[in-house]
């Protein structure tokens, strides 16, 4: 079976294992060694990514409580895989890794607060320019450390521009190009963390 750092027809395949093996560790005894906590955020990385790439595709639905706590729930999972993704390859990354991530969590963070507007400024367009911003330098830092696979970098890079141009012209295909960019590389960037983390044990 082909592995994550690389592409080709093996990443479907190796997307289910991945999901079958949570499955058998969260039934285990194993999940309190020092690599757990990283796992978990990967495991994090993987349900946001998920999540955020199939609202890419459902109709824009009712505004109400339900709605706001799902974006909620994805919000957070977004946030606590940063966490994992970054943790995972801190010793890697350096300064770039840094800056990337300081960039990425203050911008989930935004999001993940109620949306609104702090002066002229709209706080989640801000909070999303933040994160994908970071998403950038992390994935520029993860190519030079060679810590991720290199196509979940060049799809936050396209994610990132996509948003950007989506805003600048309001085109919705960006913005549904930008959306699943960013699910995809987030379900395979917690894919690798969950997979190499447990190489670590």
């Amino acid at each position: 079976m082909q592995s994550l750092t690389g592409s080709g027809p093996g990443l479907g395949s190796r997307w289910f294992e991945e999901l079958a093996e949570v499955r058998t560790w969260l039934c285990s005894d194993d999940q309190m060694s020092s690599q757990q906590p990283i796992r978990w955020g990967g495991l994090a990385a993987m349900l946001a990514g998920a999540l955020r790439t199939a609202t890419s595709f459902w109709p824009s639905p009712e505004p109400g409580v339900a709605l706001e706590i799902f974006y909620l729930l994805i919000d957070l999972l977004i946030l606590f895989g940063i966490l994992g993704i970054y943790t995972f390859q801190i010793e890697h990354i350096g300064l770039l890794g840094l800056i990337g991530f300081g960039l990425a969590v203050t911008g989930a963070a935004i999001i993940t607060g109620p949306d609104g507007t702090l002066g002229p400024v709209d706080m989640y367009a801000a909070g999303s320019l933040s994160l994908g911003l970071g998403l950038v330098f992390l994935a520029a830092a993860s190519w030079t450390a060679h810590t991720l696979p290199v196509w979940v970098g060049i799809l936050w890079v396209v994610s990132t521009a996509a948003g950007i141009a989506g805003a600048m012209t309001g085109l919705q295909t960006l913005y549904l190009m930008s959306g699943v960019a960013f699910g995809v590389a987030f379900m395979g960037a917690g894919a690798a963390v969950w997979s190499k983390a447990r190489a670590r044990n």
